[in-house]
């Protein structure tokens, strides 16, 4: 029977639907191709694009642009940098001032599921570089990294690269999962991560990875079949503080990860992003980094739409069952 479950930290409830369950070949579809082939890609080295790369960013495999399409501008001069009320005041606008970076894999012939050990390393070195950078811009509050893969998942150039987001607002989601650790850490005196991290490692029934800094494992209350959480076991609220041995750790372990996903759903496409602190919180004991993992496998229909209640057709606990034989 349809079971519904509720997210512990931000309190959003989703359906899940274990008599549609599907296993994972189900899901398997051929991955479609981009608008931009490889061949003809942008962001190939040589390119204007990358002449115009921030050369004191550059790694050994990567290398970071401004984005030509940007949803964050740097330059105040481009819009307005006030809050202001249009319409006759009805409605409330804000400038967007920030800032959106493009993070470019050298080599195109890699994707996110066969990136070796240290394009892993020099991606997240990307990540934690330009993070510190943005978080000293005063008009900015938050600063959150996301990786496309894949047609599903937004992605409209097949060439390998991340995007960095750095806003004058704390994204909705964020602003929830921060709400409701607060709440949970006032009622109960922990961070909620640290006992999602007790728990899960005590059930047992949805990790699927783990290591000495790093837990894995399907969320509870999943919004995406297979969805995938990764989380330091060591409380921390701002990802672009671990340092280098945490940073390696995390390389290898995302690899193991996605390698799991990829042989259970073979190239799906995906989404990734990281939820961290906001630049104006120094630190909050209520609140812990993290790495959320979203295989585009199923598609939202009117209900999702219309009521913000996903159904998920895949229980996680079967979903950690499958990702686990592939580990």
């Amino acid at each position: 029977m349809p079971q519904l479950r509720q997210n512990i930290i931000t309190g959003e409830w989703v359906v899940i639907a274990p008599e549609r369950a599907k296993r994972p070949s189900d899901f398997i579809e051929a991955l479609e191709k981009n608008k931009e082939s490889v061949e003809n890609s942008p962001f190939l080295v040589g390119s204007s694009a990358w002449k115009k790369r921030f050369k004191e960013y550059d790694t050994k495999n990567t290398y970071t642009i401004a984005n030509l399409f940007p949803a964050f501008v740097c330059d105040e001069t481009m819009c307005e940098t006030r809050s202001y009320y249009p319409e006759k005041s009805f409605y409330r606008a804000k400038s967007s001032v920030g800032d959106h970076d493009v993070i470019v894999i050298k080599d195109p012939k890699q994707d996110l599921f066969s990136f070796t050990q240290k394009t892993w390393e020099d991606l997240l070195t990307a990540f934690q570089s330009r993070y510190i950078k943005h978080s000293k811009n005063e008009a900015v509050e938050h600063i959150m990294c996301i990786y496309n893969h894949g047609a599903r998942s937004g992605a409209s150039i097949e060439h390998p690269h991340a995007q960095i987001f750095a806003s004058p607002i704390v994204p909705n989601y964020v602003q929830k999962e921060l709400s409701g650790s607060e709440r949970y850490f006032n009622n109960n005196g922990v961070s909620v991560f640290e006992d999602i991290v007790l728990h899960e490692k005590a059930e047992k029934i949805r990790i699927i990875a783990e290591n000495k800094e790093f837990l894995a494992f399907t969320f509870y209350a999943a919004r995406f079949p297979f969805e995938t959480w990764v989380m330091p076991k060591k409380q921390a609220g701002h990802f672009e503080k671990i340092n280098p041995t945490e940073r390696k750790s995390l390389a290898r372990f995302m690899r193991i990860v996605l390698s799991m996903i990829d042989k259970t759903l073979k190239n799906p496409s995906l989404n990734f992003w990281i939820h961290t602190l906001p630049t104006t919180i120094n630190e909050a004991k209520h609140f812990c980094w993290h790495i959320e993992i979203a295989p585009r496998v199923a598609r939202y229909g009117g209900y999702e739409l219309g009521s913000g209640v996903v159904i998920d057709v895949v229980s996680p606990e079967k979903a950690a069952q499958y990702l686990r034989k592939n580990a």
